[in-house]
């Protein structure tokens, strides 16, 4: 009950931003310069960024093979896409207690070794945390050359340089990676220490071992974070795109490449499903001056930038529910739980054929 109530609180978070866009945007130019910008906007790139961001998403299961593998968890290509689309329609479209990748999680250990259950579902974590990684990286490495001349504005007198904000989360991201995994480090934080004091320190202990195991796969790692740019490459393409099929043509490749990192970041920070409200939000300050370099605040055409810059994020939002559209299908026609000779052989330790049929039916009713 408290987790559905802290669910419908943040939800209600959620569409007051995206109410507070709307406000943003309700003077009679500004709601003029909005819709006037999507009813021209070019279907081709429209079209187009749309199949870029779902080839990005499809791309998310081969990245979750080469993560399970690591533990011995083998699973195909397609099934790992379904469970994949699965996650991100639970994640994008059907706001809730139960969020995509926790169903995620739950369903991969239908298709793991008993004793292998935990480490599957660890999993799900580690390739949300390649995926931040890799991510940040990406738009920290484009700040390099483009950086510099990209600033958020802060109130009417502060300007932020965006090359600051980036570089600052990933340097954060690296010291939280040595402090997780650096043995001297822990050694000297007492981390193992506290670990065996803390309540299910037995079940902790392997969560931690499960992840810690991926050091000695940087082969692993190296590749996944390939796959991690090239995902993120192509949905920042395809945001890049929809600016273009909006008609913002001075809104640049690179500009887009060190944005989105941190739209995404701040967006995934704030737990409002789906970051429903606050993603649409985070486009206006910092597109607003990729729209337009030569915009001051206050002024009129400030007020109009703004009302393109939401229209961004709100075709960004369209394209992001279109493309989790296909996991709605997949527990309609199955195919998201392991066939049951296979379900039966990863049971068959129990010794009891009634519990095993009465697991499998419990687990294949929504089929």
């Amino acid at each position: 009950m408290k987790r559905r109530l802290r669910t419908i609180l943040w939800l209600l978070v959620g569409l007051a931003a995206l109410g507070f866009l709307a406000y943003k945007t309700s003077r009679q130019g500004q709601s003029v310069t909005f819709v006037t910008s999507i009813k021209e906007m070019d279907l081709r790139w429209g079209l187009g960024a749309l199949g870029l961001y779902f080839v990005a998403q499809t791309l998310l299961g081969s990245r979750w093979v080469v993560l399970l593998r690591v533990h011995g968890v083998e699973i195909s290509q397609f099934q790992a896409i379904k469970l994949t689309y699965l996650g991100l329609f639970y994640n994008n479209m059907m706001p809730g207690a139960v969020g995509g990748d926790l169903l995620k999680g739950w369903y991969i250990t239908r298709h793991s070794d008993k004793q292998r259950r935990l480490e599957s579902a660890v999993t799900v974590f580690v390739d949300r945390l390649t995926g931040l990684v890799g991510m940040i990286l990406v738009g920290a490495l484009a700040s390099c050359f483009e950086g510099g001349k990209l600033i958020i504005p802060i109130g009417e007198r502060w300007e932020l340089p965006v090359r600051t904000m980036i570089w600052g989360i990933f340097l954060g991201l690296v010291l939280v990676a040595v402090l997780f995994l650096s043995r001297r480090v822990r050694r000297v934080l007492f981390l193992n220490v506290l670990l065996e004091k803390l309540p299910f320190s037995g079940a902790l202990k392997k969560i931690d071992s499960a992840i810690r195991i991926y050091r000695s796969h940087v082969g692993v790692l190296l590749w996944a974070l390939l796959l991690t740019a090239v995902i993120q490459g192509l949905s920042i393409v395809a945001t890049w795109m929809l600016a273009q099929a909006l008609g913002y043509t001075k809104v640049m490749f690179f500009q887009c490449l060190i944005i989105m990192p941190i739209v995404w970041l701040i967006s995934a920070a704030i737990p409002v499903p789906g970051g429903l409200g606050v993603m649409e939000n985070l486009f206006v300050p910092f597109f607003a001056k990729a729209i337009d370099p030569t915009v001051e605040q206050g002024t009129e055409r400030w007020l109009e930038v703004v009302a393109l810059a939401a229209a961004l994020g709100v075709m960004n939002r369209l394209m992001i529910c279109l493309c989790s559209l296909p996991g709605g299908l997949v527990p309609i026609f199955g195919g998201h739980l392991p066939k049951r000779a296979e379900l039966e052989e990863s049971l068959k330790d129990d010794g009891n054929d009634e519990l095993r049929n009465q697991n499998y039916e419990s687990m294949t009713n929504d089929k």
